[in-house]
């Protein structure tokens, strides 16, 4: 079925090519939610109040995917304690509303799109990317057509605001639909998750095609459909896979290429830990800086974030 995803970028005119620089790129690492709780005791103190875990997480890692928009935008008051609570430089990458991807599947979402955009820009330099991901059952076969006006759409209305697309149907996970987005300025997604192909080469064919110097947005998933016990220790470790994508994260970061990359807990039992180990490695191949930021603590009366969890 021929889809439009050749088509000239109605947003072209945004699109700046850079070349290679002899600038280092950044790493963004951090776990997918920081609200689990397998993890007191463990990653957090068990005195740790739940209004203080995400400053106690942000002086250890330096993002996080915020995955509570999933199910309902988050309160200008609670992105204004999330922002109180993380120090500058911190990140977050929200993600989109089920409603545009999962229950409407992009049919009259004009308005949830357009909220979402503005809390991604109230964000302001602390967005990463948002993240954007479609189900499996959403394919270029049956809704190829609408997700490409909706990329076109989403690009012009987001400017140069880091957006992310994922899709899990694998007649999506292609060159040519990467290159689709990486022309509008839009990211693509890759994923490390058990069943699922490794994308990483269609990427690099695209960003060799369209110059992009956009940042590479990272998902390391792992088995979710096997689910452990509990999210308290590394029960599964996946230290091939690791140096695996250490090693492309290096080779990255060399080139000048920012990354995003996120880690969720059925990557290896406990995602805190996995973020550490994944640290470690780059560092063998590309010294990092070290992330030592000021704990910032907001006031105990805070409610709880309501992070949620979804992969």
């Amino acid at each position: 079925m021929a889809l439009p995803y050749d088509r000239p970028s109605p947003v072209s005119a945004l699109k700046t090519v850079q070349m290679k620089t002899e600038t280092t790129g950044t790493l963004h690492v951090g776990t997918s939610s920081w609200t689990f709780p397998d993890w007191r005791g463990v990653f957090y103190p068990s005195q740790t109040a739940a209004d203080q875990q995400l400053s106690y997480y942000a002086a250890q890692f330096n993002s996080v995917e915020a995955n509570t928009s999933f199910y309902a935008l988050p309160a200008p008051k609670t992105l204004l304690r999330w922002l109180e609570s993380a120090p500058e430089q911190f990140t977050f990458s929200l993600k989109a509303p089920r409603e545009i991807t999962h229950e409407k599947r992009l049919v009259n979402t004009e308005q949830t799109t357009a909220a979402y955009l503005d809390v991604l820009r109230s964000l302001g330099p602390a967005a990463a990317p948002g993240l954007i991901q479609f189900p499996a059952t959403f394919t270029r076969n049956s809704d190829g057509r609408r997700l490409a006006d909706f990329v076109d759409s989403l690009a012009a209305g987001a400017g140069e605001m880091p957006l992310s697309v994922e899709v899990r149907a694998f007649d999506l996970m292609t060159t040519s639909f990467a290159r689709f987005l990486l022309d509008r300025r839009i990211g693509f997604v890759v994923v490390e998750r058990t069943g699922q192909p490794d994308t990483f080469a269609n990427w690099q064919a695209a960003v060799e095609v369209t110059s992009s110097r956009l940042p590479l947005h990272i998902r390391l998933i792992g088995n979710d459909r096997n689910p452990l016990p509990d999210d308290k220790v590394i029960r599964r470790p996946q230290e091939e896979l690791l140096d695996k994508w250490a090693k492309r994260i290096a080779d990255l970061l060399k080139d000048g290429t920012d990354v995003y990359c996120y880690v969720h807990n059925p990557f290896e039992g406990h995602a805190p830990e996995s973020v550490r180990r994944l640290r470690n490695l780059v560092d063998q191949y590309l010294p990092l800086p070290e992330w030592k930021p000021t704990i910032v603590r907001p006031g105990s009366d805070e409610e709880d974030s309501g992070q949620l969890s979804l992969f």
